[in-house]
């Protein structure tokens, strides 16, 4: 294999899993025969992790059959030193046994290939946001707000296909899941938990996760008020944002995302009082546009705009 060729594989890292597969960069288009996806049990040694990693890479590269593999991008939720490549994960929580590793040079060695592929990192929810503006670029969209609502709220700032981290119209490092809000900060409120926390605060039930709650939503008043709080909420953190990146769309991936039946009309409610008036989009790739994202880290041009911007932590 060479590192001159136009496929690259992504790779996208949650909480709980590995996935992984070449992407046709020019098709925008991922060859679904070298997918690849594992369980990672986040807790686990940093040999465990390590080999889960290596052994899901093994057999996108394995089913790729010698295809020119440009390099491999990483899409990697923080912290992390997306410079550096090393892990800054707490221990003693997720992924706490990779603090301070260097990743590279603890993955390379384990990899099959037999030549030493480049690897790059970014953000999970910017390489989300990254990937769905590319998949979409024929909307002719100029700036779009990204964010996943999941385990934790995620965001990406895209404007003409680049992510903004810096400067006076976003937050810092495009970041919203630390913000304060409430009695905490926005991820405490905009995650699988808020809404399992908010829907014990109102009926004293224990549920395990919004899928649950989307199942409760017709019959259970409750939950249906869950929903809707949750909605009007998001509407009311995000609208100021929106209006100071002037952004064009909306757009939400993420295991709730697919909730939005039960929260969709109260926060589009909830921006149109706010005098937000876009359109609200669903990602139709969720998991993928993370995996198809992140392999634009090897673009010349884009590596170009975002290199220097890279947070480090």
């Amino acid at each position: 294999m060479t590192k001159n060729g136009t496929y690259v594989v992504g790779v996208d890292i949650g909480g709980t899993h590995i996935s992984s597969a070449v992407v046709d960069v020019k098709q925008k288009k991922i060859l679904e025969e070298t997918y690849a996806t594992s369980h990672v049990a986040n807790l686990e040694p940093f040999d465990v992790i390590m080999e889960t990693w290596a052994s899901t890479l093994n057999k996108t590269i394995n089913a790729s059959q010698n295809l020119a593999l440009k390099g491999i991008g990483f899409a990697i939720p923080g912290p992390f030193n997306y410079k550096e490549g090393i892990a800054m994960y707490p221990e003693g929580f997720k992924y706490g046994a990779l603090h301070e590793i260097k990743v590279v040079q603890n993955l390379t060695p384990l990899l099959i290939s037999s030549d030493e592929i480049p690897i790059r990192f970014l953000n999970d929810a910017t390489s989300f946001a990254v990937g769905e503006a590319w998949l979409a670029e024929e909307e002719g969209l100029e700036r779009q707000l990204f964010i996943t609502l999941g385990t934790g709220l995620g965001a990406g700032f895209v404007e003409n296909g680049i992510p903004v981290v810096n400067g006076p119209n976003v937050p810092p490092n495009g970041c919203l899941w630390n913000l304060p809000y409430k009695d905490g900060m926005a991820d405490d409120y905009f995650s699988t938990r808020g809404c399992v926390n908010a829907y014990h605060e109102l009926s004293g039930e224990t549920v395990t996760g919004v899928k649950e709650l989307a199942l409760l939503f017709e019959f259970d008043p409750l939950a249906k008020q869950m929903f809707t709080e949750f909605g009007t909420d998001l509407g009311s953190f995000l609208a100021p944002w929106l209006k100071r990146f002037n952004a064009d769309a909306l757009v939400l991936g993420g295991n709730i995302s697919k909730a939005y039946a039960c929260f969709g009309q109260a926060l589009q409610a909830s921006l149109n009082q706010n005098e937000v008036c876009i359109p609200i989009r669903i990602s139709n790739h969720m998991e993928k546009g993370a995996i198809v994202g992140c392999t634009r880290v090897f673009d010349q041009d884009f590596w170009k705009n975002v290199k220097n911007n890279l947070p480090e932590l």
